[in-house]
């Protein structure tokens, strides 16, 4: 609402987290979907396509970055590549960075506009809530250098009454990047070892599902296409046979048919059994 007009284009990465889509098509924006291709086991951008798109009357784009859901920590030479081509387009970039916290070892978080020479051009969205698990205080930040599109924004959210800041999630806002260290670094070391515990599992007890390894965010992608289930029937699945409660991949838009998302963000124990479920579910349909 504060970069684009009715009509203009805004390209998403699909498959992606499922409020996206509405952030564009509610106020009356075009959405264009650059989906991410599966090469391998690796989601990569098409930045071909892209291009095509930004041809298409694009003004904004939507970046996730760790991405959400496919687990994704974009690498320099991919994230330069992007910029290279908003640049050329004039395309501004929203940068969803909330998870950027939350990556694992021999994978690093490089903040997009870091990259830039000028970052006049891009707005870097971060909080507290998924790294410290606080969403319920509601507050996050924009970091926004260009003093136009700051007064932009301020302007939008004045006109949707979003400027009073409740001092309560201030306060923890601050807490939580001032004292949080140690406790991330040990929420870190637990999401790890649990990403790895599940991996095995997943691979060797629960095929025909198999798992898309995370480079960040607590959050696994599924792929259970080999289970032969529309997407109806795998919702079915899971929560009528396996008794486990994951997010549709289809919610995620193109290229989420066929997948689920499940959250690591919960003692081992409870993550440990809700993969027996799933086994169970599985050898009651052999």
């Amino acid at each position: 609402m504060a970069f684009t007009e009715p009509g203009d284009g805004v390209i998403v990465q699909s498959p992606v987290y499922y409020p996206f889509f509405t952030a564009v098509t509610l106020p009356g924006r075009r959405l264009l979907l650059n989906p991410l291709e599966l090469q391998d086991g690796c989601y990569r951008m098409n930045l071909a396509h892209f291009e095509q798109l930004a041809a298409d009357g694009a003004r904004l784009m939507f970046l996730c970055s760790p991405h959400n859901p496919v687990g994704r920590v974009w690498r320099a030479d991919e994230l330069e590549a992007l910029l290279a081509l908003c640049r050329r387009h004039g395309i501004t970039v929203l940068s969803d960075e909330i998870h950027h916290d939350l990556v694992y070892p021999g994978h690093s978080h490089l903040p997009l506009a870091r990259l830039a020479d000028n970052a006049e051009d891009i707005v870097t969205a971060v909080a507290p809530s998924k790294t410290f698990n606080i969403p319920g205080l509601g507050l996050s930040a924009l970091i926004v250098p260009c003093p136009r599109r700051r007064a932009a924004l301020r302007k939008v959210m004045d006109q949707v009454h979003m400027t009073a800041g409740n001092p309560f999630s201030i306060a923890a806002f601050e807490a939580a990047y001032r004292e949080g260290d140690a406790w991330l670094d040990a929420l870190l070391a637990y999401l790890d070892e649990t990403r790895r515990v599940v991996a095995a599992h997943i691979a060797g007890r629960l095929a025909p599902i198999r798992a898309i390894e995370p480079e960040g965010t607590y959050l696994l992608w599924l792929d259970c296409s080999g289970l032969g289930l529309d997407d109806g029937a795998l919702k079915r699945f899971f929560i009528d046979e396996a008794r486990v409660g994951l997010n549709p991949g289809i919610v995620f838009g193109e290229g989420g048919s066929g997948f689920m998302r499940m959250n690591l963000g919960a003692p081992r124990s409870r993550i440990l059994e809700a993969l027996d479920r799933i086994e169970t579910a599985l050898r009651a349909r052999d």
